[in-house]
């Protein structure tokens, strides 16, 4: 849509990934609960910079078939909406079991969403209902989120249109007559679409990744080329997961088999997502797995050991001193999951110990007054989410099986700089300062030659992004960054500035009442969210056109 005039909408919404699509969900039903309060239908227009709406990057094409949810279904989703989900999974169980049995699966949008390996993988599971405890394909959820939208905009069609556009929205502003404009830039300051909405729900998602430092050349200018056919994985999603997969395939099989090693540069869902996406690839190819993490093998990347309890001793002396009236710090909590963590690593109990900490760390925030909360928003909660992480499933699987057969092993020690070399990159790696060559699983040299990089170190702050809209918002000072750099400054109704309300990652370096925020990636959190925003985004709305009508009937 393109057009030299405003187009005009009531509530834009940028961005339809978990964050979008549930802030949708919820303004549909608060919109449908004030039906008698409307003057009119609301217009609500969605945009969406990708192909494919209601997914966002983690649960539609860009992650590949293989990609699983990072947590078992039990803690996905709460238990309202685990329920629904399991009755949608119940609904195409016996088609995904047939699939299983002829080994064929047809051309449908369900079969793209799952991968015959998964069912069979999870087949006696899957014959008796057993969903909770799966890792499921991230796809699954991403259909069942589009059906539920499809679903919603149909029920509410007498309170609300609803139009879905394509756009890549780089710049928002607050034009003099008011509201709210949106407008994507194209070429020498041409606008290639441009929107006037009176409020918008800001779903934007993450930040990019974070960039990897790859020279090229003998002056070590930066590299420029396709960075794919040169070795290097800049973005596990871009375009997709399984188009860089099928890149590095016939990469890897150009080489002789002696040179076809990956080295996977970091430690968080995106790297196990790759353990996963290219475990076809490393067994056709011979290809051999090097994992560089700051410590090795991060140490929860572990199955629970058979018998395994937690025990928080520090923890427990710290919240009964909280429940008898001294006042809990920020700080002190953080060093005290930091101390439960190394002895539980030494006694062998990392998984059990962790979900007990997750737990308490949750519950903490009633014991802290609003500076300390304010703390964990912004410095601690950041620090402590670092550490507290959990794996599962069958990522964890493929890398044991992979670390039994030698074919996976973990290299000690950051990444400095890869240079461009003919068919090779060359990476510098920085030992961490209390370790030994000799204790490297890859032996006496750190600095060494791959085949392919692969960039799996998360996103950036927000402060450092390459995000045009996110520094075009920082830059006019239309927004403000969050004290912990991961999100944007929020008032008490999440908005970010006048008619510009926030739900999802952004979120982070909040705090609201007893609440803190410092991570918004979940979709339990986030729909524990998407009420409160919506609840806010159309009273405001109401308030607004309610006062503009009035000012627009004549005095008597």
């Amino acid at each position: 849509m393109s057009s030299s005039v405003p187009y005009e909408t009531d509530i834009a919404i940028l961005g339809s990934g978990a964050s979008g699509s549930h802030g949708l969900l919820e303004i549909l039903t608060r919109l449908c609960d004030k039906q008698t309060s409307l003057l009119a239908p609301m217009r609500i227009t969605v945009i969406e910079r990708d192909r494919q709406f209601h997914s966002g990057l983690p649960y539609g094409h860009r992650s590949g078939r293989s990609s699983l949810l990072i947590s078992d279904l039990e803690h996905f989703l709460p238990d309202r909406e685990r329920s629904d989900f399991i009755d949608w999974l119940e609904d195409r169980r016996e088609e995904m079991l047939r699939w299983a049995a002829t080994g064929d699966a047809p051309a449908s949008p369900l079969a793209e969403a799952v991968e015959i390996d998964w069912i069979l993988r999870h087949e006696h599971d899957i014959r008796h209902s057993r969903w909770e405890g799966l890792y499921l394909p991230r796809r699954l959820y991403g259909q069942h989120l589009a059906e539920l939208v499809a679903d919603a905009v149909a029920k509410a069609r007498n309170v609300a249109s609803v139009d879905f556009v394509h756009g890549d929205i780089d710049e928002i502003t607050h034009p003099a007559e008011g509201g709210v404009r949106l407008r994507e830039r194209i070429g020498d300051g041409g606008t290639g679409f441009e929107l006037h909405a009176h409020s918008l729900l800001l779903a934007i998602g993450s930040p990019p990744v974070k960039e990897l430092t790859v020279l090229g050349g003998k002056r070590g200018a930066v590299f420029e080329r396709d960075s794919l056919d040169a070795g290097i994985i800049a973005d596990l999603h871009e375009p997709s997961l399984e188009h860089v997969i099928e890149r590095t395939w016939a990469r890897l099989e150009s080489l002789p088999e002696d040179q076809r090693d990956i080295l996977l540069v970091g430690g968080n869902a995106d790297a196990l997502e790759f353990i996963l996406a290219s475990h076809r690839l490393r067994r056709a190819t011979v290809a051999r797995l090097h994992i560089l993490c700051s410590r090795g093998r991060p140490h929860y990347w572990h199955h629970d050991r058979p018998g395994e309890t937690a025990s928080t001793p520090h923890l427990d002396r710290l919240f009964a001193a909280a429940e008898a009236g001294v006042p809990l710090r920020a700080q002190e909590l953080s060093r005290t999951v930091a101390e439960e963590l190394k002895a539980a690593i030494r006694k062998g109990n990392v998984n059990s110990t962790i979900a007990a900490l997750i737990g308490a760390v949750g519950s903490s925030l009633a014991y802290m007054d609003d500076y300390e909360r304010y703390s964990m928003a912004t410095e601690h909660g950041l620090i402590i989410n670092d550490v507290l992480r959990r794996a599962g499933g069958d990522s964890l699987d493929l890398l044991i099986e992979g670390i039994d057969d030698g074919t996976i092993d973990f290299v000690t020690g950051r990444f400095r700089d890869a240079r461009i070399a003919a068919d090779r990159v060359h990476v510098t790696l920085d030992l961490p300062a209390d370790s030994t060559r000799a204790a490297d699983s890859s032996a006496n040299s750190p600095d060494r030659d791959y085949a392919v990089v692969v960039n799996g170190t998360g996103f950036e702050r927000v402060t450092d992004t390459r995000s045009a809209l996110l520094r075009q918002m920082l830059g006019t000072g239309l927004v403000r960054a969050s004290a912990s750099r991961t999100g944007l400054v929020l008032d008490s109704s999440f908005r970010a500035a006048s008619g510009v309300f926030v739900l999802g990652p952004l979120i982070a370096g909040h705090t609201q009442g007893r609440a803190a925020y410092w991570h918004i990636e979940s979709v339990i959190r986030i729909l524990s969210l998407a009420g409160q925003v919506a609840d806010e985004l159309v009273a405001d709305l109401l308030d607004r056109q309610t006062a503009e009508t009035r000012m627009r009937i004549p005095a008597q």
